[in-house]
């Protein structure tokens, strides 16, 4: 999984634009090989997951272990409904892959919003592999947008970039 995610990975650190001293969640970070990446450019900063799975945490924890153990990341087991952090504590929030599983889709983006600091950024980025065509994607992506906009983000917008075995959209906005 981690291997056929690379491609949009990098699209998606591009889309969040992390500076080196960024302090970055992702929530549902899976194996965390996007948590890897995002490691590699935050070199000042800290990268933070959750994720609702055992078998994912251990996963990601071997993956990134090295960045674990010099404290430039940490990984949690939890939910996206109930996040372990104070308020406005994160400069970027962001979910890849994840949030068509939310079984609260709202109370997820309200959580991740909530641990946002002012002006901070979010990117919802799904990669719909049950969608037929371009346009499908595109509608699911327009979907997300409505969520931020639902949930007070501003300067909303979708990113889309066409992959195999289907496109990937990317919700964008600010707190």
């Amino acid at each position: 999984m981690a291997r056929a995610t690379r491609l949009r990975n990098v699209w998606t650190i591009e889309l969040l634009e992390p500076r080196q001293d960024d302090c970055i969640l992702e929530v549902g970070f899976g194996p965390g090989a996007l948590v890897q990446a995002l490691s590699a450019s935050v070199t000042e900063g800290l990268i933070v997951g959750v994720d609702a799975s055992p078998v994912m945490l251990r996963q990601a924890y071997k993956r990134n272990e090295g960045a674990i153990q010099d404290g430039r990341v940490q990984l949690h087991g939890g939910s996206a409904q109930a996040l372990p952090f104070e308020d406005e504590f994160f400069d970027k929030a962001l979910s890849a892959n994840s949030v068509q599983i939310w079984p609260d889709k709202v109370a997820g983006i309200t959580e991740m919003r909530r641990v946002l600091k002012p002006g901070g950024r979010i990117a919802i980025v799904l990669q719909p592999v049950w969608a037929k065509t371009d346009d499908e994607v595109k509608e699911i992506g327009a979907g997300l947008v409505d969520l931020l906009t639902t949930t007070n983000f501003r300067e909303t917008r979708l990113e889309f970039k066409p992959m195999k075995p289907i496109a990937s959209v990317c919700a964008l906005g600010i707190k």
